[in-house]
């Protein structure tokens, strides 16, 4: 298997799961746990969609974000806090509108899906700068692209499970 075709068949999996797992979160979206060093869920979820804009777009891609490529910063509600995006500050204070994020979000996935199914194999060794120093398109699917998204889902899944409710959907 390609190394393309394996990143989109975990993120497919991803971010459908993730419209399971969003979707439920009510009050819990926004909210701040006391005494917590994690933010809320719906930070969490801007800033893995955001990042993943910014790593298929700018980063591999060398093209303006479609958050400001095609009108989202008007339509998604959500602020954008910078590249590389960031969960400081900015995440204190965000609250997401689930449902118009959401238009947003399943456009970026649907971009990364279009980019990796037409992205040749010639093109997996050629060097892009990363948060971590230059490395092959390759490794910054396999390494970036292809885990951050898990990563934060499993988070949504824990900080939803903290406040009784179910955290994955399966």
């Amino acid at each position: 298997m390609k190394v393309q075709d394996a990143v989109r068949q975990q993120l497919g999996f991803w971010h459908g799961a993730s419209k399971g797992i969003m979707g439920d979160c009510g009050e819990a979206l926004n909210k701040q746990l006391p005494g917590a060093t994690v933010t809320s869920i719906g930070s969490i979820y801007a800033h893995m969609v955001f990042a993943e804009d910014a790593i298929v777009n700018g980063m591999l891609q060398g093209k303006p974000m479609l958050y400001q490529a095609d009108g989202w910063e008007a339509r998604a509600g959500v602020p954008f806090p910078g590249v590389p995006p960031s969960i400081g500050e900015w995440a204190k204070t965000v609250k997401v509108d689930y449902p118009k994020f959401e238009a947003y979000a399943d456009t970026v996935f649907a971009n990364t899906d279009a980019y990796l199914a037409g992205l040749p194999d010639s093109d997996l060794e050629r060097k892009v700068q990363t948060p971590i120093g230059e490395q092959t398109v390759g490794w910054a699917i396999s390494t970036l692209l292809a885990t951050h998204a898990p990563q934060h889902i499993g988070e949504i899944a824990a900080l939803k499970g903290v406040q009784g409710l179910k955290g994955l959907p399966f």
